[in-house]
C-alpha cells in the first residue's frame, strides 16, 4: 500500500512498530490497528489466521472482513494472492463513506483499485472492483443492515472472516451473540473466523451462537487472541475459564441495558 498524502477526514495518522501506519479514529476514540504493527497484525491475524492460502489452493475463497478502515486487510490479501493465478471474493463493511471515498481517490494508480466505482445496493450504496480474479466489494453504512440486507439479495457464503471491528467497549454491536449468529448463517462448513480480541464475553458470545473456539496467536501486549470454526471441538482450556468465569455473553438486549444505565 503506497503511503497515503492525505488524512481522511475525522482521523489522524499513528506510525506503528513495523514502519506501517494506521488511522486513529476521531468518532470510536481508537486506532485501527494495533500500534505494535498494522501490517503485521493484519498478516498474522486474518492471512494466516484464517489459513487463506491454503483456501484459496482448495478452490472458492470468499473473505468477509468486518472493519474495512484504511484498507489495509484487502491490500496485504491482494499482495498475498496476486501470483496464484486463482479466483477469490472479498466482501467488507464499513461506516464511514468519507473514508471509503477518501481510499478511492487516494488508489487512482493501483493496478486493481483504480477501477472503484460507487454502485447503489437496495437500501444503500457500495463500493467496487472486479477483474478476471478478483472481486472487491465495500458495503457502506450500518454493518448490522447492509450486511442481512447483501446476504439475503446475493446469496452470498464466506469461508474466512477477519473479525477486525473497533473493540467491544467502543463498538460493542459488531461483537454480540446475534451478530455472530448472522455471521454463522451464512458461512460455509469450513468457514475460519479470526479475530484480534479474546476477550471473556466476546469468546462466551460466539459460543452462544454456535462457534467452536481455538486459541490464536499472540501479537504486541495482548498473550493471545481468538480463533472460530464451526467444525471439530472447541479447546479444552478456553471451555474451562468459560465456563469458571461470571462474565456473561454480549447480547443486543444488555447492549441496550448498557446504553440506558
Amino acid at each position: 500500500m503506497t503511503k497515503a498524502t492525505t488524512t481522511p477526514p475525522n482521523h489522524q495518522w499513528v506510525e506503528t512498530s513495523d514502519g506501517s501506519r494506521t488511522l486513529f479514529s476521531e468518532a470510536f476514540q481508537e486506532a485501527c490497528h494495533s500500534t505494535s504493527g498494522a501490517r503485521e497484525e493484519t498478516q498474522l491475524h486474518y492471512i494466516k489466521g484464517c489459513c487463506i492460502e491454503d483456501k484459496l489452493s482448495a478452490g472458492n475463497l470468499s473473505i468477509l472482513e468486518v472493519g474495512f478502515g484504511l484498507g489495509i486487510g484487502f491490500v496485504e490479501t491482494y499482495e498475498t494472492l496476486k501470483s496464484h493465478q486463482k479466483k477469490w471474493s472479498f466482501l467488507s463493511l464499513e461506516l464511514d463513506r468519507d473514508l471509503l471515498e477518501w481510499f478511492r481517490l487516494e488508489n487512482l494508480e493501483h493496478p486493481f483499485l483504480k477501477h472503484l466505482t460507487w454502485t447503489p445496493c437496495g437500501s444503500f450504496s457500495l463500493l467496487e472492483a472486479d477483474n478476471e480474479l478478483v472481486s472487491l466489494r465495500i458495503l457502506c453504512g450500518d454493518a448490522r443492515t447492509t450486511l442481512a440486507e447483501y446476504a439475503k439479495l446475493s446469496g452470498v457464503n464466506w469461508n474466512a472472516i477477519y473479525q477486525d471491528a473497533f473493540s467491544p467497549k467502543r463498538n460493542p454491536i459488531l461483537w454480540t451473540q446475534e451478530w455472530f449468529e448472522l455471521l454463522k448463517n451464512h458461512s460455509r462448513p469450513d468457514v475460519t473466523l479470526s479475530t484480534y480480541s479474546a476477550s471473556t464475553s466476546i469468546r462466551k458470545s460466539l459460543v452462544a451462537a454456535g462457534w467452536v473456539l481455538h486459541k490464536g496467536e499472540k501479537f504486541g501486549p495482548k498473550r493471545t487472541s481468538t480463533r472460530a470454526t464451526l467444525q471439530g471441538t472447541s479447546d479444552p482450556d478456553i471451555l474451562l475459564h468459560l465456563e469458571r468465569s461470571p462474565v456473561l455473553a454480549l447480547t443486543d438486549e444488555s447492549i441496550k441495558s448498557m446504553l440506558k444505565a
